[in-house]
């Protein structure tokens, strides 16, 4: 895509980040949806965008607990439905919830997107996952790669914050920040050509980046 990468991961980066999924969903896991829904701001957007457009087949790196995954199967349950998840707990949980999905525990900068669906994918969907990856660049290119002609890589995250109060962005920025997360720069997204718009207070993006033809 014409794009500069922001970092490659090694494997031993990608080792680290699996041990520390797996330490703190561990402990969260039961009550992750209840939870996030009061602070993961336009997720829903997203998912009822997607119910309205016209795509068979979408995988979502990072399902966590299947949430958006369930979501999508009732509004669309023709669809072909897969997940990327790097963390064991999370993936054992959205399995059990999630049986007819193609749920494969892997790196959104690796995964093997070619035997994930058997079949084009036509979405590629990463929900506030894409703040928590660190070789970013890699990440969108490889969902990028795995695309079908006319298919599109879409992206909602934490945005920079700054249309909120100055005590409240400070503050949301160090919470986030005991959780390996860090308020997206929207930077690699430009530079691969993505349509973005944003929330209320720019406290969530929306990105998308298209393929061409189809």
């Amino acid at each position: 895509m014409g794009a500069t990468q922001q970092g490659s991961a090694s494997a031993d980066d990608l080792e680290a980040h699996r041990r520390f999924l797996n330490r703190y969903y561990r402990l969260t896991r039961p009550i992750y949806d209840v939870s996030r829904k009061y602070y993961l701001l336009g997720r829903d957007r997203l998912l009822d965008d997607l119910a309205r457009e016209d795509w068979t087949t979408l995988v979502e790196i990072g399902p966590g607990t299947g949430r958006n995954l369930r979501k999508l199967s009732v509004s669309k349950p023709d669809a072909v439905l897969g997940g990327v998840e790097p963390c064991d707990e999370m993936l054992e949980h959205a399995r059990a919830r999630l049986p007819r999905a193609h749920l494969m525990h892997g790196f959104a900068e690796t995964a093997d997107y070619a035997e994930l669906l058997g079949q084009p994918i036509e979405r590629v969907m990463f929900s506030y996952s894409l703040s928590m990856i660190g070789a970013k660049g890699d990440a969108l290119d490889a969902a990028y790669a795995a695309l079908a002609p006319g298919g599109e890589v879409v992206v909602v995250d934490f945005a920079d914050l700054q249309g909120l109060p100055g005590l409240a962005g400070r503050g949301l920025r160090r919470w986030l920040g005991w959780f390996h997360v860090t308020p997206l720069d929207p930077a690699p997204l430009v530079e691969r050509s993505a349509v973005i718009t944003y929330g209320p207070g720019r406290y969530y993006l929306i990105g998308r980046i298209r393929k061409p033809g189809g």
